[in-house]
């Protein structure tokens, strides 16, 4: 079992506590008032004591399971079948180390995590998947029309996933695009793209002429993302040596012009991935999906908001006047 907002259950010994001082307080008017004579039996006696305190138990369990079902209880799991029409879109992320640099703000891979993001609010037709890359590329997600999971995700692309010690840095795009098309390639009947989001160039031409011929020969389009501000010059502290952390959109460029697709600069607002967005729905095709999703601890927030609803509404119109005779 697991909780949306475990957090509001600690609500519930508050209201306790508010429960017990309601009726310390109600017993303690009422005492006042008999010792003064304003509470004695023949102004009184036209009030059910047992109804008032059934209501006020009817009105406070009530609040309590609305607490419950705010806190939102999960548990069990079920299927859940969704679909559209668009194509696939593999998300390659750069994650070498010069995209902690801050030209862009507040860097680069931040910057780059926001414009992917700003792609699932465009397309949520389109389904994605989601592979980092420095000196390798390592699959993520695979494609899924779960873009709360693909963003979930994004947030754990950093630099960290490819430690320098162990030679994960780099920038190699061409590889990260190869292994990309491999991965698509399982699905050959959908419109297919792969988007690129990096800061720098591969001095593997090899590699990158190998990755622009399979793209082709699979007819996935690579567009590109240029991550960085070719007017400012960046350096950064690594181990103990400042280095100028280059930019080059080169491999870019020719990724995408050879393979059919576009390449643009990082902007401040999101007319960047509008274009590109706009180009994948003119030139790629936009053909029908499903998918089963299978969703671990399904919501069961009804089951305590029902009967808290029932309960405010019995407390509510329960009477606590006795019936003349």
């Amino acid at each position: 079992m697991s909780w949306f907002m475990l957090s509001l259950l600690l609500l519930l010994p508050g209201l306790a506590l508010l429960a017990g001082l309601r009726w310390y307080w109600s017993a303690r008017i009422s005492r006042v008032r008999a010792a003064s004579g304003t509470g004695v039996a023949h102004l009184t006696a036209n009030v059910a004591r047992g109804r008032e305190g059934l209501r006020q138990t009817l009105l406070w369990s009530g609040l309590a399971l609305g607490v419950v079902a705010l806190a939102g209880p999960r548990w069990g799991a079920s299927e859940q079948e969704i679909g559209s029409r668009g194509c696939d879109v593999l998300l390659v992320l750069d994650c070498s180390r010069s995209m902690l640099a801050k030209d862009l703000y507040p860097d680069r891979m931040e910057a780059a995590r926001r414009k992917a993001i700003d792609l699932l609010r465009l397309a949520p037709e389109t389904r994605l998947a989601l592979m980092p890359f420095a000196a390798m590329p390592v699959l993520r997600c695979p494609l899924t029309g779960d873009h709360h999971a693909i963003e979930t995700m994004l947030r754990d692309c950093t630099p960290d996933l490819f430690p320098a010690d162990k030679g994960y840095q780099g920038t190699a795009i061409g590889d990260a695009v190869k292994a990309g098309v491999a991965i698509l390639g399982r699905q050959v009947e959908r419109g297919q793209a792969i988007l690129v989001m990096s800061d720098g160039a591969d001095e593997d031409r090899a590699a990158v002429e190998a990755a622009a011929r399979a793209a082709k020969d699979s007819a996935v389009r690579v567009y590109g993302l240029f991550i960085g501000d070719p007017e400012r010059k960046m350096t950064m502290v690594i181990n103990g040596e400042e280095r100028v952390m280059e930019t080059d959109r080169s491999t870019l460029d020719r990724l995408a012009t050879e393979t059919g697709g576009v390449c643009v600069n990082a902007r401040t607002d999101d007319g960047d991935i509008t274009v590109i967005h706009d180009h994948l729905r003119a030139n790629v095709a936009q053909l029908p999906w499903q998918e089963r999703r299978r969703i671990v601890g399904s919501e069961r927030y009804q089951l305590a908001l029902v009967p808290g609803i029932l309960l405010l509404a019995a407390g509510a119109l329960l009477p606590t006047r006795r019936r003349r005779t």
